[in-house]
């Protein structure tokens, strides 16, 4: 995959995260939030984390209509290596060297990983939900670009949710519903890409029939659809000693126009890419290991 900054021509406006969480239990106004080690209002959560989402472009090589927009993705880092997730259903169409993330939040720069990740060929994954899932590697470094380091979720095993149903979920994502592409009347260029981001409030639903794969229903208020929130982080509020905190969730896998249910894939698959990435840094195979949390990575 291409490593270097690719210039996008025309710019992207992108609105302040779009925030359906008045349905969040157990919490005050004003109250304090921990995220890692930092300390905030919970009212400022929802900003905080959206710089973890990604809207998910695909180049289509059209000088007038550059841009495909294919929905969420979501920045990780976690051991010291950054990875992008995204489904595979969102990108089918598309080479790996065609996938790109904006940096900046006008959308001005957009980068590409410099190697593809998936685990589909592995026997303990047949017949499961992993094949839809892909990753992208970054060394933010090479890039020379100090934003994209913030853009990856630093993942703390203590926080990482552990399968816990009675908590709150926060899921984040572009809805297809809530974005459109501005045309130049003379000329018929896309000239103008206006999006929103979204914050919903989710409480637990079920696990799926698929490992490691859970549902989540959302407590959406607004009208917008689940289509486009696919790739999308999923975070949770828990309480420790120290007070409350959130922590990563998972990954969203897919949803519907009509229904309230969404599917994400949790903490113990994703494992599985960054284990995949340090075995090929490290030249050796890759295998999957048993873990006594089985959905916490760590």
């Amino acid at each position: 995959m291409r490593d270097a900054l690719l210039k996008a021509n025309r710019s992207m406006w992108r609105s302040q995260p779009l925030t359906d969480i008045s349905s969040l239990k157990r919490v005050k106004p004003g109250q304090m939030i921990r995220v890692g080690s930092v300390w905030m209002p919970i009212d400022s959560l929802p900003q905080v984390l959206a710089r973890f989402t990604k809207l998910l472009f695909c180049l289509t090589g059209s000088e007038d209509h550059p841009y495909s927009l294919r929905g969420s993705a979501t920045g990780l880092k976690f051991r010291g290596q950054h990875l992008l997730f995204c489904c595979l259903h969102q990108i089918a169409d598309h080479s790996p060297d065609e996938i790109v993330v904006p940096v900046d939040k006008r959308g001005r720069k957009l980068v590409s990983g410099t190697s593809f990740i998936r685990v589909n060929d592995l026997p303990e994954f047949a017949d499961q939900e992993v094949p839809d899932v892909c990753a992208m590697y970054f060394n933010p470094p090479d890039y020379g670009e100090p934003l994209l380091e913030g853009g990856f979720f630093d993942i703390k095993g203590a926080d990482v949710w552990g399968g816990e149903t009675e908590t709150t979920f926060l899921v984040y994502g572009y809805p297809t519903s809530l974005r459109s592409l501005g045309i130049d009347d003379l000329t018929g260029a896309l000239d103008d890409i206006k999006v929103k981001m979204t914050a919903t409030a989710a409480e637990y639903d079920r696990a799926s029939s698929a490992s490691g794969v859970h549902a989540l229903a959302l407590k959406r208020t607004g009208t917008y659809s689940s289509d486009g929130l696919s790739g999308g982080a999923v975070f949770h509020l828990a309480e420790d000693a120290r007070g409350l905190y959130c922590g990563f969730a998972g990954i969203v896998l897919r949803g519907s126009d009509t229904s309230n249910i969404i599917h994400f894939m949790g903490p113990s698959l994703i494992r599985h890419f960054f284990d995949f990435q340090a075995s090929r840094e490290a030249g050796r195979k890759f295998e999957v290991t048993s873990d006594e949390t089985p959905e916490s990575p760590h």
